[in-house]
C-alpha cells in the first residue's frame, strides 16, 4: 500500500505484521503513513460525546468549566491542563482506561495510584462519582481540588 492510494482502515495486528516484514522503519512509514493517524484530544472528546450520547453543553457544565474554555478544550482550540480532563472525565462518567488514555493524549501524565491524589481521583473514576463529590473526597483527605 503507497500512502497515494486510498486504503482500507488495517487491524493494529496487520499493522504488527507489516512492520516486522518491513525492511526499515522509513519503508514501514512511508508506505503505511495513512494508517497510522495522528489521534487529539478533540476527535476522541467527540467520539465519547457521541458513545455516551452526550452535549458538550452538558458536559461543560458537569465539569463545571467555563462555558467558552469548555468549547476550546472540545473543539481542539485549546489544550486543557490535567485538572479540566480529569473534570471532564468524572462529568463525562469516564472509565479509568478512557480516562487514562485522554491524559495520555494531552501528553498530562496518567494516573497512578501510588500517589495519594491519584489514587483518590482513580477510585473516585471508577465509582463514579460526580466532580463535586470527587472533591468533597479530595478537600476531606486534604489533597488539592480539581479547580
Amino acid at each position: 500500500m503507497s500512502k497515494d492510494k486510498p486504503s482500507e482502515t488495517l487491524s493494529t495486528t496487520a499493522l504488527f505484521s507489516l512492520l516486522e516484514k518491513s525492511p526499515s522503519l522509513e519503508t514501514f512509514l512511508d508506505e503505511h503513513e495513512s494508517d497510522l493517524p495522528a489521534p487529539n484530544i478533540s476527535d476522541y472528546l467527540s467520539y465519547l460525546l457521541e458513545r455516551y450520547q452526550l452535549s458538550k453543553q452538558a458536559v461543560i457544565r458537569a465539569a463545571n468549566l467555563e462555558r467558552s474554555n469548555g468549547y476550546q478544550i472540545f473543539n481542539g482550540y485549546r489544550t486543557p491542563r490535567r485538572n479540566a480532563l480529569l473534570r471532564i472525565a468524572l462529568g463525562m462518567h469516564l472509565t479509568l482506561e478512557e480516562t487514562q488514555y485522554l491524559l495520555k493524549l494531552a501528553l498530562r501524565g496518567e494516573l497512578y495510584p501510588r500517589t495519594r491524589r491519584d489514587a483518590a481521583i482513580i477510585y473516585c473514576i471508577q465509582h463514579k462519582f460526580s466532580l463535586i463529590d470527587a472533591e468533597i473526597m479530595l478537600e476531606q483527605l486534604g489533597e488539592e481540588i480539581l479547580e
